[in-house]
């Protein structure tokens, strides 16, 4: 009996023993990513627990090497490097240079500790980011496809909210994934809980507004496009959200304060062309003096382009303004002198405005459009197809 008391107690002294080493060795390796030593924090943590047999040590190699790597190769081997306190990881990533490999296959480590440990939810939750990351990184051209990941990121961040130790990007993805699938309605708590733990994470309020512009519920998007506005710092995403309550307000029939949005979202993302074409749009039925200019910055985003040409007959047309693009293409003759498929597409457009009011004049420029392009395409190209289906209208 005596044995067997002492035997307990060792064995007490040395689990307590090895608790504090794992829970120092964790908090000199946090200390060490702190001071963006990523490479030696990796290697701490990989020399305490080489089979990555322990959940805690292994959800830190992972969070150091998805989001410190300098390489990564299909997300299964990575390079790792120590920086200086004024140094950055971006000025390294993907640049030639050296750094230490390490095989890290994340996936296949956290499913081998879940079937050791199936209650332990940080596993799941780790194991969902580790596919949100792969996502983001590789989307299709991964190991597995996109449905795939969606599935294995749906149902490991599920298991993470199932079991009370889902974070704010835990509750994103879920609502994104929904999103993306067109389940509006089912993405919207997700996207809620996210902003309920984090509401400072744009892309939550971005894609809750975006949800709930779906679901005609417009006063709720206007309130998180401006959310997502005013968080944004990146310019291309603060674009995004400009245009988005540009969007709201056109669909509440406030013009003015939608042509405030859009203006602002070209300030900030200049000639974007899904700011531009509904901001001509604006201008155009409400009379506004700008609509000349960005009528012609439009045009001159791609010339060439028929999409460009229908776009602007969509929005003339619908106000009753087609002499005013008629007026437009004419001036673009001198304009594009020398550039045959600009001219093709010029005499194209004005005999589809044509058709309506004067025929005859619709098939001359039908006619030029064809002469043009048969000098650049080959005969069996479909835009002689449109043509002699307008020159058959003109002749009816």
């Amino acid at each position: 009996m005596k044995k067997l008391i002492i035997a307990f107690w060792v064995l007490l002294i040395s689990l307590t023993v090895f608790g504090q080493t794992e829970t120092e060795t964790i908090k000199k390796a946090n200390d060490l990513i702190a001071n963006k030593k990523y490479e030696s924090a990796f290697k701490l943590l990989d020399n305490f627990d080489k089979k990555n047999s322990k959940p805690d040590i292994v959800l830190l190699k992972e969070d150091i090497v998805l989001n410190y790597f300098v390489t990564s190769i299909m997300h299964q081997m990575f390079g790792l490097k120590d920086l200086e306190k004024n140094e950055n990881i971006m000025d390294y990533r993907g640049r030639a240079g050296s750094s230490d490999t390490h095989v890290f296959s994340a996936d296949s480590i956290l499913e081998n500790l879940i079937k050791i440990y199936p209650t332990n939810c940080k596993l799941y939750k780790g194991l969902g980011e580790f596919y949100y990351e792969v996502y983001l990184k590789y989307g299709d051209k991964w190991l597995k496809n996109e449905k795939e990941l969606f599935n294995l990121m749906q149902t490991n961040f599920q298991k993470a909210v199932n079991s009370n130790c889902a974070d704010y990007l835990s509750n994103y993805v879920l609502g994104y994934i929904n999103l993306v699938q067109k389940k509006y309605k089912k993405s919207i708590p997700y996207f809620l809980k996210s902003i309920e733990q984090n509401k400072g994470y744009a892309n939550s309020q971005y894609n809750l507004a975006y949800a709930y512009l779906f679901t005609d519920d417009r006063q709720n998007a206007l309130k998180y496009a401006k959310n997502a506005l005013n968080l944004y710092t990146d310019q291309t995403y603060k674009g995004d959200a400009a245009r988005m309550l540009g969007q709201i307000y056109s669909e509440l029939n406030d013009n003015k304060n939608a042509i405030e949005s859009y203006e602002f979202a070209d300030k900030i993302d200049a000639e974007n062309y899904y700011t531009l074409k509904p901001l001509l749009e604006l201008y155009v039925k409400t009379n506004n003096n700008k609509s000349d200019k960005t009528l012609k910055v439009l045009f001159n985003l791609a010339p060439v382009n028929p999409t460009i040409y229908n776009d602007l007959e969509e929005i003339y047309h619908g106000s009753n303004k087609e002499n005013v693009l008629i007026t437009f293409y004419k001036s673009q003759f001198s304009a594009f002198k020398d550039n045959e498929k600009v001219q093709g597409n010029l005499n194209f457009y004005l005999g589809k405005i044509y058709i309506g009011t004067d025929k005859k004049i619709a098939k001359t420029y039908f006619l030029k459009s064809k002469e043009i392009f048969g000098r650049i395409f080959d005969k069996n190209h479909q835009v002689f197809s449109a043509i002699d289906e307008g020159i058959k209208q003109c002749e009816k």
